[in-house]
């Protein structure tokens, strides 16, 4: 992309100013020196100019809300666009993740261009900032922190008329907050009428500390907000978040009327435990993974499912074929029509 091709001009011009410093007695690296400055900075500023997006106001249908430290939304992760930087991802994946294949790796790549392709023509999307920073704070060893909340509430209700709409609260999982999926969900919700509300913690380990309270700021916009039902609040999770969900399903069962969990970690003993079955016995859950799909702890997901029915949690469970652990992106229309009939028939 154009945007990530500047940034990468402009760091050829600065990054070779210091090997042109230590010979700065010598007139022709001054010249060199301050040309590649000059170079170097223009770039960069054009670069920082044209990639600068607003986060959308209120009323908005898709827009970014902040909170706090979250409040400036535009950073080092804007510079380059975001198809790009999960193309330099796919590799140190394949590289470091022993359960990414290269074919795999190759297929994300391939999938991440059709969805990015598609946001550069959503105009609700694609003037929003990337929340990608804090995931790469974390990678970088810092604190996890909170980011914006991405909203997105379609102008029809789930019943098809105007109205007090169903919210699906999604939970990231390792990839982060990234703009590809908001057109994932964005589809979800135009063909379902459920709003979107989807919280920013840094990797997706939503267990950690900060993790509970970025879930109860995007409990408590829903709650504010007037087209939604607080009472119909489905708290929803990713690979990662699988973890962070269920704990807080356990701590705050009457805060949220479904779960849904796609490809999830688990943690059985949060299963296994009595907060758990007591606030989620007789109550209703979807669960869409791979059949190679397990848990963090290496148990099958079908273990939890075995524990979940035990208690009475009243189940809908889906099982497909393909064992790729980017299951959301690689079979998202599978997985979308799932949860539409989820939604419509529970």
């Amino acid at each position: 992309m154009w945007p990530s091709r500047l940034f990468a001009i402009a760091l050829l011009c600065l990054l070779p100013i210091p090997l042109n410093l230590l010979h700065w007695h010598r007139t022709s690296r001054k010249i060199v020196a301050g040309l590649l400055l000059v170079a170097g900075l223009s770039t960069l500023l054009v670069c920082i100019k044209q990639t600068q997006k607003a986060p959308g106001a209120e009323g908005d249908s898709a827009r970014l809300v902040s909170y706090g430290d979250a409040s400036r939304v535009f950073g080092v992760s804007n510079l380059v666009a975001e198809v790009d930087q999960f193309a330099l991802r796919s590799y140190l994946m394949a590289v470091i993740n022993p359960d990414v294949s290269w074919q795999q790796a190759s297929e994300l790549r391939s999938v991440m261009k059709d969805v990015y392709r598609d946001l550069s023509r959503d105009p609700h999307l694609s003037s929003l900032p990337s929340l990608l920073g804090s995931t790469y704070r974390e990678i970088l060893g810092l604190k996890s922190t909170s980011g914006s909340l991405f909203t997105y509430i379609p102008s029809i209700s789930s019943s098809g008329e105007p109205g007090k709409k169903i919210a699906i609260v999604i939970l990231h999982g390792g990839l982060g907050n990234f703009q590809g999926s908001w057109l994932l969900w964005k589809e979800l919700a135009d063909s379902t009428g459920a709003a979107i509300v989807a919280p920013t913690f840094a990797t997706g380990k939503w267990s950690q500390k900060g993790g509970q309270a970025a879930i109860a700021q995007a409990r408590n916009f829903c709650i504010q907000h007037p087209d939604i039902d607080e009472s119909r609040l489905i708290l929803a999770g990713m690979s990662e978040a699988g973890v962070g969900l269920l704990r807080e399903a356990a701590v705050a069962p009457s805060e949220w009327h479904r779960l849904l969990l796609i490809s999830p970690f688990i943690e059985q003993e949060t299963i296994d435990s009595k907060p758990f079955i007591d606030g989620w016995h007789d109550r209703q859950a979807l669960i869409i993974a791979g059949d190679q799909t397990t848990s963090a702890s290496g148990k099958p997901v079908r273990t939890a499912q075995a524990s979940m029915e035990s208690f009475g949690m009243r189940l809908t469970t889906h099982y497909l074929s393909s064992g790729d652990p980017f299951l959301f992106l690689s079979e998202w229309a599978s997985v979308k029509k799932l949860i539409e009939d989820w939604l419509v028939n529970p």
